[in-house]
């Protein structure tokens, strides 16, 4: 019998926007009060991000053709957005998740998305654009069973933030606490217009 291969080491990949600690804590902020209020789990301050492409498992060669695709990201605006709604999903009364939505205020979220995807065709062929609707959110609690989240209140808040950073993440399953995140690739925006705003949060 010939010898068995050894095993590929498992990824779950993913590409995020790193949020700027003014963001991080004012959302985190929101999922403690879900978290106490309807039940949830709080996503883990250190958790928070704003997940732009799903890759799941990808093998050696296509992973490291994707870093290096990303690096192309330094030419990018860094985005700036603000505070958006709160939403649950799929419904207020029968919520597995709840997101605070960021407001993409002069169109770079969307620039750095697609050229995230972009990225992620050319690497790895079938994990592209898969077609759904662009949904600036960050979650920010989730629910083992469904909770009823109606009427919690907005989170609000003026400020515009800027996200200078993005990065390709490794996600580490830990049995019975949150998932780790690995930085495989970290690139930084070009925040050239970051002082142009007294608003800058």
């Amino acid at each position: 019998m010939p010898p068995t291969a050894p095993a590929q080491p498992r990824n779950r990949l993913f590409v995020a926007l790193d949020l700027p600690d003014g963001l991080r804590a004012r959302l985190a902020a929101a999922g403690a009060r879900v978290a106490a209020d309807a039940g949830g789990r709080a996503v883990p301050p250190e958790n928070l991000h704003m997940t732009l492409a799903f890759l799941g498992e990808v093998p050696p060669e296509p992973a490291g053709q994707l870093a290096e695709r990303l690096g192309d990201l330094a030419s990018a605006a860094a985005a700036r957005v603000r505070i958006g709604a709160v939403v649950a999903r799929p419904s207020p009364r029968r919520a597995r998740l709840v997101a605070v939505e960021l407001l993409d205020v002069d169109g770079a979220l969307r620039d750095i998305a697609a050229r995230v995807l972009r990225a992620c065709a050319d690497a790895i062929p079938d994990r592209g654009d898969d077609g759904r609707a662009f949904w600036p959110h960050v979650t920010v609690a989730r629910f083992s069973r469904p909770g009823d989240v109606r009427g919690f209140p907005p989170v609000a808040h003026e400020h515009v933030f800027d996200i200078t950073r993005a990065s390709l993440y490794d996600s580490h399953i830990c049995p019975g606490r949150p998932p780790r995140y690995e930085a495989l690739k970290e690139v930084t925006l070009d925040d050239s217009f970051a002082e142009r705003s007294p608003q800058h949060g």
